[in-house]
């Protein structure tokens, strides 16, 4: 009976203080980061024979700051212990003689300086003989001891080699870092952010930060982009970045906004398109998006800013302005399949990437040949499918090499300007195959592409769009062996091509007799003898609009997503935007606008 009531007692006492524990777990999680100070990084550098060693220090005299030495591996630890030393004892110096203390003060810190700090290294409690090479002298768990504080070193932790904020922020848009990591997983990687403050307002101790003498008050978002809002207007930000890899953490940085949130720029024609998308897709469905999403390499010219868009403010053409409405307008589409055009490499690896991938996207990248650092990019909602298959192929390469397109290369070569032009066009054609989370018999492949643009070029852009659909087919043929079902194509891209023109029949129809007249378009590079046909049967899920690319020198309609209307049909389009919409700021891009194209986005089901 004892027993009983005892037990009876814990049980009571348990419960009581179960809540209790749970909120110390949640506030050491909380406060587990804060402790990162305490490790010292050691990493082994790209530079052969160096090694990078890096921890923060400070004491009641000496502000904390970062150390960083870069050491020979074959070095005596000890004269790596002697510069570090040398080094805090140095600053602590300095900020001594700048300090305009009193006497007693003065005294004291005399005192602390005439036994400096000691440094010194020990693993498994034993003190590391100072003749040793740092190679062998600096392991993973070693303790370094720096007057009366103790590091924990960490070899080839997770580190942040640069960080940076956009120069342009405005509310209502996300903001997110420029980051470069080393030995991390940007997902494992943990955020917080800062506002400064606002003037009149108090704020408890542990809220706030200060750097560079300006307070910054914790804003409780810890996802990698933040939205601010109209009342952050004038304020700054500050990113307090821990670097990890699984459990597995580095030094965390802070960086700060060098300017201040701005007004956005009114309401964006995206916005209203938006309404459509507010909710993401029902099982059976996926809504695909196509958009030439225009490359800074070709934005930020002279030539773009006073002949093709000189309408458009230069601050509004830059390419930190516009990710801003492009990532905004993007994501608002809430995407499953989402295939991007004129992507410059840079964006898409510190911005798109891992951005989309912090909002449940995965995608590949795919450049064109040359030297110009821009393609496509392919993303899917990782939630809906499995990336099974990519390629990412230049045609002017599979059309010298391969034999699916032997036919139409011993056509080409027949004129040899036209040939010698067919197998220097840059483009490419970026194939993804993915398998349907919810079931998967479905398979789809999504191919993206970017025709040539120039005007006397429609028996390029033919001949490209044939090769394209050629090698779509003979991928199908192979997956469909492979995996045993044969996949519904989705064929998205600026295809740089009107509706009443050759390309836009060969999808649609299946057929391009050899009397075309896209054959014809250049004289001197005329394609004779060949008749175009393909098996797919497709269809353009949002028709064939006005227009999809809006300037003052030119309006048509280039961009398409071609589907498989035997496999999948339409639900739903998007509408485009009014007329009035676009030709509010004259024409596109603008300062509402992101690029010359307007984004296709269509509902799919199976």
């Amino acid at each position: 009976m004892l027993q009983a009531v005892c037990l009876a007692m814990q049980r009571t006492l348990l419960a009581s203080t179960l809540p209790n524990i749970q909120r110390v777990v949640k506030m050491f999680a909380a406060t587990s980061l804060t402790m990162t100070d305490r490790i010292a990084v050691v990493n082994y550098t790209s530079e052969k024979g160096r090694m990078e060693l890096s921890f923060k220090y400070g004491t009641d005299d000496l502000p904390e700051r970062q150390f960083n030495f870069n050491r020979s591996v074959d070095e005596d630890v000890g004269l790596a212990l002697t510069r570090i030393a040398t080094n805090i004892n140095g600053q602590l110096e300095r900020k001594k003689k700048r300090k305009n203390s009193k006497k007693t003060g003065e005294t004291e810190q005399q005192s602390t300086l005439q036994n400096g700090v000691e440094v010194t290294l020990k693993y498994k409690n034993e003190v590391v003989e100072t003749n040793k090479a740092n190679i062998e002298a600096w392991k993973e768990g070693s303790i370094l001891q720096v007057g009366c504080q103790e590091y924990v070193i960490s070899v080839n932790a997770p580190t942040v080699r640069s960080i940076r904020l956009p120069k342009v922020i405005m509310a209502g848009f996300p903001v997110f870092p420029h980051v470069e990591l080393e030995h991390a997983a940007l997902q494992d990687c943990v955020t917080v952010w800062y506002k400064s403050n606002i003037r009149g307002q108090s704020y408890p101790a542990s809220e706030t930060r200060t750097v560079n003498n300006k307070l910054f008050v914790n804003s409780h978002e810890e996802t990698l982009s933040l939205t601010p809002s109209s009342s952050d207007i004038g304020r700054h930000l500050l990113l307090v970045f821990t670097p990890r890899n699984g459990s597995k953490h580095g030094l965390p940085v802070e960086v700060t906004s060098s300017s201040a949130i701005e007004a956005g720029p009114g309401p964006c024609p995206f916005e209203y398109r938006h309404a459509f998308t507010t909710s993401y897709t029902q099982p059976g469905r996926f809504r695909c998006i196509s958009y030439n999403i225009l490359a800074d390499v070709y934005a930020d010219t002279k030539y773009t800013k006073a002949v093709l868009f000189p309408y458009c403010p230069p601050y509004a053409l830059d390419i930190g302005y516009r990710k801003l409405l492009l990532v905004k307008e993007i994501l608002g589409y809430k995407g499953d399949v989402i295939c991007l055009q004129e992507v410059d490499r840079k964006i898409y690896q510190y911005d798109l990437e891992p951005l989309f991938h912090a909002n449940g996207l995965s995608g590949c990248y795919t450049e064109k040949a040359g030297n110009l650092a821009e393609g496509m990019a392919c993303f899917y909602r990782a939630s809906k499918f499995r990336c099974l298959e990519t390629e990412s192929i230049i045609l002017s390469k599979a059309l010298a090499e391969t034999t699916y397109l032997s036919d139409i290369l011993y056509s080409i070569s027949q004129n040899a300007q036209l040939r010698d032009r067919m197998l220097t066009r840059p483009t490419a054609l970026q194939v993804m195959l993915l398998e349907c989370t919810e079931n998967k018999n479905r398979l789809l492949l999504v191919a993206n592409t970017h025709l040539y643009f120039h005007p006397d070029s429609d028996h390029i852009r033919l001949l490209q769009s044939y090769c394209c659909i050629r090698t779509i087919q003979w991928l199908c043929a192979g997956y469909t062996e492979k995996y045993g079902v044969s996949p519904a194509v989705v064929f998205a891209g600026d295809f740089n091509s009107c509706p009443e023109f050759a390309v836009y029949k060969l999808m649609t129809t299946g057929h391009v007799a050899e009397s075309s007249e896209d054959w014809q378009s250049n004289a001197e590079e005329a394609v004779s003898g060949l008749e175009a046909v393909q098996a797919i049967p497709l269809k353009s899920a949002c028709g064939t609009p006005e227009y999809t690319n809006y300037t003052t020198g030119f309006q048509g309609c280039l961009d398409y997503i071609f589907f498989e209307h035997q496999k999948l049909a339409v639900e739903e389009v998007v509408p485009m935007p009014t007329h009035e919409d676009i030709t509010c700021h004259q024409a596109l891009p603008s300062i509402v606008s992101p690029s010359d194209h307007i984004a296709q986005v269509a509902l799919l089901k199976w």
